[in-house]
């Protein structure tokens, strides 16, 4: 696989749109603000923040935002043959993706664009293997996995939960009577679907809004660590570095470099 730009694109003064136009790459992107209406001859597609959508090199594409509010996305453009293993995104036609995994794949393609800007080395070659990580979520996603709908449908409800009270402790008693089924039960099924337990995608949610402030706010490490939740600063830095891969001090630098 060869990655052609990997990119943070954002409206300028509320307006964005993109020309009809054949794409030369595959194009995959994430929208993390605002909606967009996208056209495919005469297919016509809405996508909206927390939605993703994949297209194939050759794809006659036109695009234009909603205007309800800035539009900001992730997107990666990549070339030559897909694996044999996603297949699915080799069929000719676009794909919209409402991803389960939508924090984790955000903060994935945040990690992405911060790979590919910062340039170190051998910086293509773990672009590469996140952006093949991404691909596999996606096609496991489309696919619908080997769970049932019901068992998707909670662990569905449980991220709802976590991600509208992230900021809050998390107790698992707590979590399964939202949805009115034993801790265990909703231990292990949310395991099973994710890949991942409720406190470890609380972490993740915690850390997503951790980046997000640093690169867009003027907090301080400390003041978005007591923000989220960590009343021990030190465990935050233990928890950034674990998911993000660096401390948070390495993103402050990226973003506002000497």
């Amino acid at each position: 696989m060869e990655i052609y730009n990997i990119a943070f694109q954002q409206a300028v003064n509320g307006n964005w749109g993109v020309p009809e136009s054949t794409v030369k790459h595959h194009v995959l992107f994430l929208i993390v603000r605002g909606s967009a209406t996208y056209r495919f001859g005469d297919e016509t597609v809405h996508i909206r923040k927390g939605e993703g959508l994949f297209f194939p090199k050759g794809s006659l594409r036109s695009a234009v935002s909603d205007g309800e509010e800035p539009i900001q996305l992730y997107s990666a453009h990549f070339r030559d043959t897909l694996p044999e293993d996603l297949a699915l995104l080799q069929n000719g036609i676009f794909q919209l993706i409402r991803p389960l995994h939508y924090d984790y794949l955000k903060q994935r393609f945040s990690m992405l664009n911060e790979c590919w800007i910062g340039k170190m080395p051998y910086y293509e070659l773990i672009a590469r293997g996140i952006l093949s990580e991404i691909l596999g979520i996606v096609q496991r996603e489309l696919t619908g996995g080997a769970h049932s709908a019901s068992r998707r449908n909670l662990a569905h409800r449980i991220q709802q939960h976590i991600v509208q009270h992230y900021n809050k402790p998390l107790r698992i008693s707590e979590l399964a009577e939202t949805v009115n089924r034993s801790p265990t039960y909703v231990s292990t099924v949310f395991k099973e679907v994710t890949g991942r337990t409720p406190i470890e995608y609380m972490h993740e949610v915690r850390i997503s809004a951790a980046r997000e402030l640093l690169l867009t706010d003027n907090m301080t490490i400390g003041e978005i660590s007591e923000s989220l939740g960590y009343c021990d600063q030190t465990y935050f830095n233990y928890m950034y570095k674990k998911i993000v891969g660096h401390p948070p001090s390495h993103t402050l630098k990226i973003q506002n470099p000497l």
